[in-house]
């Protein structure tokens, strides 16, 4: 473990028992402590060794040698890529399509300068891995088996009937939100495993209302206490967790004007705060977490597109300028993914964006650089990053894209016919959630992609 990352012994018991895949009420049955508790020492592990998530938890438990590797199992990450065709265990002959190969990504000027942040302690990237017992190691394997259509903008290539009947048992349809809304704030919150709708429209009004899904019981339950209310109404806003709190920056209000405001919301005790004002007001922007900063990146101010970049740090409670976007855009997507952060498609006062960037925060020179356009312009993509991954959903074509990041290139997979899909989408455990607005077949359907499987692998 990292001579600088000072951990408690109760803190290692909690962090190996989160490794084996335990849950907050089984640790703290193992403990004999309260589940609140478990909650408050989970959030202080993960701000000390610098992860959002269990699955990146775990991922530092067994690099840092806090997991027992058994002598006849086999501890190496297996990673399946939807390049390759066993990925998705699809016959030799199915042939993934991509756009034309780039050169490596160039910079382009960006404007204000980056404050280089510090970095937390080093933790391995996301990977996706969980482990399947306290003294078995698994491998984890990316079931990316979503299936491949065209990275062309022409001439779709139809998956067959074999990937197609594998992809479709990764897919699952769960209940609804009960008030299906518009523009609402999506974020995963990863201490009790629940996903969070907040605010957006609700017909011709801007609702407050704060929205929990449980996966566990596929249940939506709405906050009753009125303190859980958000304190602004708005619309076009996006959410992020950040140190245990969900952040929620600006919005539409329902007087038409977009807002500076900053409201954090911590689900232990379902309370608002008021944070510092944005240094300029923001709705349909890209909102990104990296490396405990929260990143607001274009966006749209009440006139036009914007291409500042605002960056939030909790700790100081300050705001700073980041490095400009080459032109302005909204309604892009924006994923933290192998130290860089990406931004997708959106759009400007032309129209839908193929456009895609990327920005290592932590360069001085603090530059975005162009990668891959997409195959094709998506206005409002939904941008998830399994296991390292990068994929986006296109909920206007029904198509997906997964970005290599070796090659530079694009990749296409269709979506079941049968599957509602949607710009809102986040990671939450090993699954994919997309949960659809008002004018979804089912208004305010509920997707699930299981993303990641575990496998037992035998010692060599």
């Amino acid at each position: 473990m990292p001579n600088d990352v000072s951990i408690s012994d109760r803190e290692l018991e909690i962090l190996r028992l989160v490794a084996t895949g335990a849950s907050n009420q089984q640790i703290a049955q193992q403990l004999s402590i309260s589940a609140n508790t478990v909650k408050v020492h989970l959030h202080n592990i993960f701000s000390k060794i610098g992860v959002v998530s269990r699955t990146e938890a775990t991922v530092y438990a067994i690099r840092n040698g806090l997991l027992v590797v058994p002598a006849e199992m086999s501890a190496d990450v297996v990673v399946a890529d939807l390049s390759e065709p066993g990925a998705a265990d699809a016959p030799p002959d199915v042939e993934a399509t991509t756009v034309p190969d780039l050169p490596p990504p160039r910079d382009i000027d960006g404007g204000a300068a980056l404050i280089e942040p510090v970095r937390p302690p080093a933790v391995a990237r996301r990977t996706g891995l969980w482990v399947a017992a306290a003294t078995s190691v698994v491998a984890i394997v990316a079931a990316l088996m979503l299936m491949r259509g065209a990275a062309q903008p022409v001439a779709p290539v139809v998956p067959t009937a074999a990937v197609a009947s594998v992809a479709d048992q990764r897919w699952f349809s769960h209940a609804p939100m009960p008030v299906p809304r518009e523009g609402f704030a999506l974020a995963a919150y990863d201490l009790d495993r629940r996903l969070y709708v907040i605010g957006g429209r609700d017909g011709a009004t801007l609702s407050a209302a704060v929205d929990r899904y449980d996966p566990g019981s596929d249940r939506w339950v709405t906050a009753s206490d009125p303190s859980a209310a958000k304190p602004t109404a708005v619309a076009d806003a996006g959410a992020v967790v950040l140190r245990g709190n969900i952040y929620v920056p600006g919005g539409i209000d329902a007087s038409g004007d977009v807002r500076d405001i900053l409201e954090i919301y911590d689900p232990r005790d379902q309370h608002w705060q008021q944070g510092p004002a944005m240094p300029a007001p923001r709705s349909r922007y890209a909102l990104v977490v990296f490396e405990g900063r929260l990143y607001v990146i274009g966006g749209w101010d009440g006139t036009q597109s914007r291409s500042e970049v605002f960056i939030y740090d909790p700790e100081l409670r300050v705001w700073q300028s980041g490095p400009s976007l080459p032109s302005p855009r909204q309604t892009a997507g924006a994923v933290a993914a192998s130290g860089w952060i990406y931004l997708v498609g959106g759009n400007d006062e032309a129209g839908a964006l193929r456009e895609c960037l990327r920005l290592d925060p932590t360069d001085a020179s603090a530059r975005w650089s162009e990668i891959a356009p997409l195959p094709e312009p998506v206005t409002t993509p939904g941008i998830v990053a399994p296991v390292g991954l990068i994929l986006a959903f296109d909920p206007d074509r029904r198509l997906g894209y997964q970005y290599d990041q070796e090659s530079f290139t694009w990749t296409g997979f269709s979506i079941p016919d049968d599957v509602a899909i949607s710009a809102k989408a986040v990671m939450l455990g090993p699954s994919i959630y997309l949960i659809s607005g008002t004018s979804a077949t089912v208004p305010g359907a509920t997707s699930e992609y299981h993303a990641i499987f575990t496998t037992f692998l035998p010692g060599r």
